[in-house]
Protein backbone atom coordinates (compact mmCIF):
# COMPACT_ATOMS: atom_id res chain seq x y z
CA UNK A 1 0.00 0.00 0.00
CA UNK A 2 2.83 2.41 0.90
CA UNK A 3 4.53 1.95 -2.49
CA UNK A 4 1.27 2.42 -4.34
CA UNK A 5 0.79 5.70 -2.48
CA UNK A 6 4.37 6.80 -3.24
CA UNK A 7 4.00 5.92 -6.93
CA UNK A 8 0.92 8.09 -7.33
CA UNK A 9 2.05 11.07 -5.22
CA UNK A 10 5.79 11.50 -5.94
CA UNK A 11 7.94 12.03 -9.03
CA UNK A 12 11.65 12.24 -9.73
CA UNK A 13 12.61 14.95 -12.19
CA UNK A 14 15.72 15.86 -14.15
CA UNK A 15 16.24 19.44 -15.28
CA UNK A 16 19.37 21.05 -16.72
CA UNK A 17 21.13 21.29 -13.34
CA UNK A 18 19.32 19.15 -10.76
CA UNK A 19 17.74 15.83 -9.85
CA UNK A 20 14.70 16.35 -7.61
CA UNK A 21 11.99 14.55 -5.68
CA UNK A 22 8.73 16.45 -6.18
CA UNK A 23 5.01 15.93 -5.69
CA UNK A 24 3.05 14.53 -8.62
CA UNK A 25 1.86 18.09 -9.37
CA UNK A 26 5.61 19.02 -9.65
CA UNK A 27 5.55 21.18 -6.50
CA UNK A 28 8.26 20.85 -3.85
CA UNK A 29 8.02 18.08 -1.27
CA UNK A 30 9.41 20.52 1.29
CA UNK A 31 12.13 19.71 3.80
CA UNK A 32 13.92 16.36 3.69
CA UNK A 33 12.67 14.48 6.76
CA UNK A 34 16.12 13.10 7.65
CA UNK A 35 18.67 15.85 6.99
CA UNK A 36 16.59 18.95 6.19
CA UNK A 37 16.81 21.04 3.05
CA UNK A 38 14.84 20.65 -0.13
CA UNK A 39 14.89 17.32 -2.00
CA UNK A 40 16.89 18.77 -4.91
CA UNK A 41 20.46 17.73 -5.73
CA UNK A 42 22.85 19.28 -8.25
CA UNK A 43 24.40 16.82 -10.71
CA UNK A 44 27.87 18.26 -10.08
CA UNK A 45 27.51 17.17 -6.44
CA UNK A 46 26.76 13.52 -7.31
CA UNK A 47 29.40 10.98 -6.28
CA UNK A 48 27.68 7.94 -7.86
CA UNK A 49 24.44 6.03 -8.30
CA UNK A 50 23.27 2.43 -8.80
CA UNK A 51 20.26 0.11 -8.66
CA UNK A 52 20.02 -2.69 -6.10
CA UNK A 53 20.08 -5.61 -6.30
CA UNK A 54 20.61 -5.08 -10.07
CA UNK A 55 19.57 -3.07 -13.10
CA UNK A 56 17.52 -6.01 -14.38
CA UNK A 57 15.71 -6.39 -11.02
CA UNK A 58 15.65 -2.93 -9.42
CA UNK A 59 14.18 -2.68 -5.94
CA UNK A 60 16.15 0.27 -4.59
CA UNK A 61 17.75 3.27 -6.26
CA UNK A 62 20.91 4.52 -4.54
CA UNK A 63 22.87 7.71 -4.96
CA UNK A 64 25.54 9.52 -2.98
CA UNK A 65 26.09 13.28 -3.08
CA UNK A 66 28.18 15.97 -1.39
CA UNK A 67 25.62 18.80 -1.43
CA UNK A 68 24.10 17.88 1.95
CA UNK A 69 26.06 19.46 4.83
CA UNK A 70 28.88 17.13 5.90
CA UNK A 71 27.61 16.80 9.48
CA UNK A 72 24.76 14.63 8.11
CA UNK A 73 26.84 12.29 5.93
CA UNK A 74 27.08 9.58 8.60
CA UNK A 75 23.33 9.46 9.30
CA UNK A 76 21.75 6.05 8.61
CA UNK A 77 23.53 4.05 5.90
CA UNK A 78 26.13 6.82 5.57
CA UNK A 79 27.82 5.58 8.74
CA UNK A 80 28.99 2.42 6.97
CA UNK A 81 29.36 3.98 3.51
CA UNK A 82 31.70 6.67 4.92
CA UNK A 83 33.56 4.49 7.42
CA UNK A 84 37.36 4.50 7.54
CA UNK A 85 37.28 0.99 6.02
CA UNK A 86 35.05 2.09 3.13
CA UNK A 87 37.18 5.16 2.44
CA UNK A 88 40.35 3.01 2.55
CA UNK A 89 38.77 0.77 -0.11
CA UNK A 90 38.18 3.77 -2.38
CA UNK A 91 34.74 5.05 -1.36
CA UNK A 92 34.21 8.78 -1.76
CA UNK A 93 32.59 10.44 1.27
CA UNK A 94 29.09 11.89 0.90
CA UNK A 95 25.43 11.67 1.86
CA UNK A 96 23.83 8.34 0.97
CA UNK A 97 20.26 8.12 -0.35
CA UNK A 98 18.13 5.03 -0.98
CA UNK A 99 14.59 5.07 -2.28
CA UNK A 100 12.18 2.47 -3.70
CA UNK A 101 12.43 1.96 -7.46
CA UNK A 102 8.88 3.23 -7.94
CA UNK A 103 9.27 4.79 -11.37
CA UNK A 104 10.69 3.80 -14.73
CA UNK A 105 14.26 3.00 -13.71
CA UNK A 106 15.49 2.87 -17.31
CA UNK A 107 14.39 6.49 -17.75
CA UNK A 108 16.07 7.33 -14.46
CA UNK A 109 19.35 5.73 -15.61
CA UNK A 110 19.14 7.67 -18.89
CA UNK A 111 18.70 10.87 -16.85
CA UNK A 112 21.72 10.11 -14.67
CA UNK A 113 23.83 9.22 -17.72
CA UNK A 114 22.71 12.30 -19.69
CA UNK A 115 23.86 14.54 -16.85
CA UNK A 116 27.21 12.82 -16.32
CA UNK A 117 26.48 11.11 -12.99
CA UNK A 118 28.93 8.29 -12.29
CA UNK A 119 27.69 4.75 -11.72
CA UNK A 120 29.22 2.57 -8.99
CA UNK A 121 31.91 0.42 -10.56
Amino acid sequence: MFLAFQTTTLRFTFDDDNFALVQSNLESTGENVVVGGENVWAYNKFVNYDLFPSRSFPILVYFKETQTPEEFWNVGPGEQANSEEAIAKGAVPGQVHFFPAIGNTEDMIKGFEKHGCAKIE
